[in-house]
């Protein structure tokens, strides 16, 4: 730049901007930089945010642009417009993906998560929202995950970026073949497009095709030559001075094209090759790539090597720029390592309070506590981690070992088997089986178990030496020596079988990453070496006497449960909330229900207010999450006791109704009738609350109320679905069917999609008699949520309605094969039994279904075809013709069959 002789700075530097070229993104960083310097945070932002645009993989412009956002003021502008856009039209779709890209770029990721997410359910095919989702999960290391968004925005009608990028995550994960066919179809259908080029080159490399590979390399450099040389990229120091707003960062240069070494790196790691992996972050490192990335990538590698003072060092830095449930669960592997126990536990619980569904933190926490002889906290841990993630194998598998190692081996084997039956190429699953059989002297199951185990990973050690010690007591000594021989190849030493921690690396890569290896004794029977005692280790492994933190009041303990209680309560873990509201209740209550004198006298009257409204507060919540677990009459003590203590709030209120409805005496059902009424001649102003309102009315039988509530829950959210679906089943059920399908079309035009609306749209039309729109709309629902097995069986009642009962007794098995008390499927195999003359097996289903709970009005349906049937014998073919038949006053004509003798079941579906 020359030197500027008279003017101002600004106007210089937008005069430069005016003249850059307007497609060269590394031009915009730099020009961002330089607004930066001169205090033009808004500016600078417009600058990376153009340069991301153009080039969304340019990493300097995306860390610069992190630095930038936190200046005060820098980002107000931008996203104030953009809230403007939203506020004046909520259904504007292309304003919140902007927002949700605007928050992803700023660094604000959790955020722009569930902004993506709410967009994504209601429209599954918003390609730019799932590119979105992958750019997300790609930044963060997970490529499995990544290639999942990116396939889904490519299927959703994504271009460009989309295919690129999931070219690139095909060719980290060591996929060249998938990622050098999508590059040829991206590079024939655009054939300009140098990034393409240049990353086939890099797959052709790969895969030892050198000449084609520099082919591609010179098409991209001659498509943009900017990418053969080092690209200078200005990037904002991050000092400690950044925080300041009046400081301004060191300028600096970094080498950032298109493929970074962080990206190499995340290639070599993906297909094992470790070593080459850490050359390449380290790499990155130099070159000054996002230091959170490639730092944390470092960091996994170390606890990989088992290098736990490193991996320590480096978590507790990235833990100092943003905590995160899995740099904290990580952290403490590194501590469990190094033997530091009572450290790794608060580490896992550090996690876990970021992420109360964080299941490996879980899992860990379990391991920690077992080896500090917690052993039933332990085996809750464990369970609690299996619970959250049914496919976290390591969870499952140590929960087994933890019933094994307790004489427990009934638990343990039923565990094992299903783990086996699930997931047969796991041989620590086989392992283990195999082991406890052998515990419980079943030797040749445990010898079967053992050869699995060995199968899916031939150079396990400890399946080898375990598969020895069985043939031995087999009689099998010449295999013994075999095994024991192969065992002694693949590892020196025999470790005892022990709990083991995980880190989400190992999920990554599954095919490439091992167990973590936790400091532990060598068991007392080595292959090879001499045994160590637990002496010795103790010499080893001195106790560290722990720092114990001041104790936390009563109010803070308090408020801690309640915040845990209110984050279940949002992830719909009602029962968790519910023992965290009960647990703060207690904890208060040990102070509050003391002499108020005393109380008094203990505690200022300041904190003395706190503590009634954190009551008040937990009380609440308590009560919430009882009713919305259906535990309504438990409730009811509770809210008595808010009502007495002055709390009569609309929440409250219509919680007490909910809780009197429980209750079959009349005086009850009056009494939750008037509490509802007094809600309605409140202004309540949550849509939700309102709509709970109405479907405790339901209960009531209190039609007009119930529809007076949902009408006033759409009058404060019209964007809301669900008031008018409640609205289309009372009108449903009353016989309006026309005004219910208007009620559901206009809340499909709300929500497009919407399950509920859908399946009770599809029941309109059946009671309509437009069967084929019924089954148009329940099949179109199905192919998006397979899983819906109320709009299945709905589907079977339709097809059965429609005459092809092939198929409707396909829909009918399918919805018993994952539900075999499903009341309306239960009903439809009956009748389609029936049709077929297997009248004793319908009855014999009737039977069933008659004696279910909550099964209405399924049941009353079998009640009234079995009452029609003689209670001792099965009705012969005559007799059942006139058996199977309402009255007509009842259910309307019945058409008669053909031949006579085929019973006639049209009356019992409607």
């Amino acid at each position: 730049m020359q030197a500027t002789p008279a003017g101002s700075p600004t106007g210089l530097l937008r005069a430069l901007a005016e003249r850059i070229d307007p497609q060269d993104p590394g031009a915009f960083n730099n020009l961002g930089v330089l607004y930066h310097t001169r205090g033009l945070h808004a500016e600078a932002v417009d600058a990376f945010l153009r340069a991301l645009a153009l080039d969304p993989r340019l990493r300097a412009a995306a860390r610069n642009l992190e630095i930038a956002a936190r200046q005060p003021g820098a980002c107000d502008a931008r996203l104030a417009a953009v809230e403007a856009r939203i506020a004046d039209n909520p259904h504007d779709r292309a304003a919140r993906r902007e927002r949700a890209r605007l928050v992803r770029l700023l660094g604000r990721t959790h955020e722009a998560v569930h902004q993506l997410d709410a967009l994504i359910a209601e429209d599954p095919d918003d390609a730019d929202a799932l590119f979105e989702r992958g750019l997300i999960e790609q930044r963060a290391g997970d490529l499995r995950r990544a290639q999942r968004w990116f396939e889904r925005a490519v299927n959703a009608g994504a271009v460009g970026h989309a295919r690129l990028h999931l070219a690139e995550v095909l060719y980290q994960r060591g996929q060249n073949e998938q990622a050098l066919a999508g590059l040829d179809a991206l590079v024939h259908e655009f054939p300009d497009q140098a990034d393409a080029h240049l990353l086939r080159g890099f797959v052709l490399g790969d895969m030892g095709h050198h000449e084609s590979a520099s082919d591609a390399a010179r098409r991209a450099a001659e498509l943009n030559p900017a990418l053969e040389a080092l690209q200078g990229d200005l990037v904002i120091e991050a000092t400690e001075a950044h925080h300041d707003a009046g400081a301004v960062g060191v300028m600096t240069v970094e080498a950032d094209g298109a493929l970074a070494r962080h990206g190499l790196g995340l290639a070599f790691r993906q297909r094992g090759y470790f070593r080459e992996a850490r050359v390449e972050f380290e790499r990155a490192l130099a070159q000054g790539e996002d230091v959170r990335l490639v730092q944390h990538a470092l960091a996994e590698l170390d606890l990989l090597d088992g290098d736990s003072a490193s991996a320590r060092a480096r978590y507790e830095r990235l833990l100092g720029m943003e905590e995160t449930a899995r740099g904290w669960n990580e952290h403490g592997v590194a501590l469990h390592q190094a033997g530091e126990v009572s450290g790794a536990a608060e580490s896992y619980r550090r996690a876990l309070r970021i992420d109360p569904r964080h299941a490996l933190a879980y899992n860990n926490l379990g391991v920690a506590l077992a080896d500090r002889g917690e052993t039933q906290a332990a085996r809750e841990a464990f369970q609690r981690a299996a619970e959250l993630d049914p496919t976290l194998v390591l969870a499952r598998l140590n929960l087994a070992r933890w019933y094994a190692r307790h004489d427990d081996t009934v638990a343990a084997l039923a565990l094992l088997r299903e783990l086996a039956e699930f997931h047969p190429r796991e041989a620590d699953v086989w392992h283990v089986l195999g082991r406890v059989l052998a515990q419980t002297a079943r030797l040749e199951e445990a010898r079967s178990a053992l050869v699995k185990a060995i199968e899916a990973r031939p150079a396990h050690a400890e399946a080898r030496y375990a598969l020895a010690c069985v043939l031995e007591h087999l009689g099998d000594g010449d295999g013994a020596v075999r095994e024991t021989q192969r065992a002694l190849a693949a590892a020196s030493v025999h470790r005892e079988d022990r709990l083991m921690v995980g880190i989400a690396l190992q999920r990554e890569c599954p095919d490439a990453v091992g167990p973590v290896d936790l400091l532990s004794k060598v068991g007392g029977t080595p292959l090879v070496g001499v045994a160590i005692g637990d002496r010795e280790v103790d010499a080893l492994l001195p106790e560290r006497p722990q720092d114990r933190p001041a104790l936390p009041t009563v109010g803070e303990r308090a408020r801690r449960h309640c915040d845990a209680a209110d984050d279940y309560g949002v992830r719909v873990l009602h029962g968790e909330a519910v023992e965290r509201y009960r647990a703060a209740r207690d904890l208060l209550e040990t102070v509050l229900d003391t002499d108020a004198d005393a109380a008094k006298a203990s505690a200022s009257s300041e904190e003395h207010t706190v503590w009634r409204a954190l009551w008040m507060r937990a009380a609440l919540g308590e009560a919430r999450s009882a009713c919305l677990l259906g535990r309504e009459a438990g409730a009811l003590p509770l809210l008595r006791r808010l009502m007495r203590q002055g709390n009569e709030s609309a929440d409250v209120l219509v919680l007490l109704a909910a809780s009197l409805t429980a209750f079959d005496a009349s005086a009850y059902r009056d009494e939750a009738r008037s509490t509802l009424l007094r809600v309605l001649r409140r202004d309540v102003n949550s849509a939700a609350l309102l709509h709970y309102a109405g479907d405790v009315s339901v209960r009531l039988r209190d039609e007009p109320l119930a529809l007076g509530f949902y009408r006033r829950a759409l009058a404060h959210d019209p964007t809301r679905p669900t008031p008018r679906v409640a609205i289309a089943r009372l009108l449903r059920d009353r016989g309006d069917l026309l005004a219910a399908r208007l009620e559901l079309v206009a809340a499909l035009a709300a929500a497009p999609g919407w399950p509920d609306a859908v399946v009770e749209l599809a029941r309109v039309h059946r009671g309509a008699g437009r069967l084929p729109d019924a089954r148009t709309a329940l099949v179109e629902h199905l192919m998006a949520i397979p899983t819906d097995l109320d709009a299945l069986a709905l589907l079977a009642e339709v097809l059965q309605a429609e005459g092809r009962r092939a198929d409707a007794r396909v829909a009918v098995d399918r919805v018993l094969r994952h539900d075999a008390e499903h009341p309306q499927a239960m009903w439809m195999d009956g009748v389609l039994l029936a049709e077929q003359s297997r009248l004793r097996d319908a009855v014999d289903r009737w039977g069933r279904l008659s004696r279910l709970n909550d099964a209405e009005p399924w049941s009353s349906r079998a009640r009234a075809a079995l009452a029609r049937s003689p209670r001792s014998t099965v009705p012969t073919d005559s007799e059942a013709f006139d058996m199977f038949i309402f009255d007509e006053a009842r259910v309307g004509p019945v058409r008669r069959a053909s031949p006579p003798a085929v019973p006639v079941i049209a009356a019992f579906v409607a």
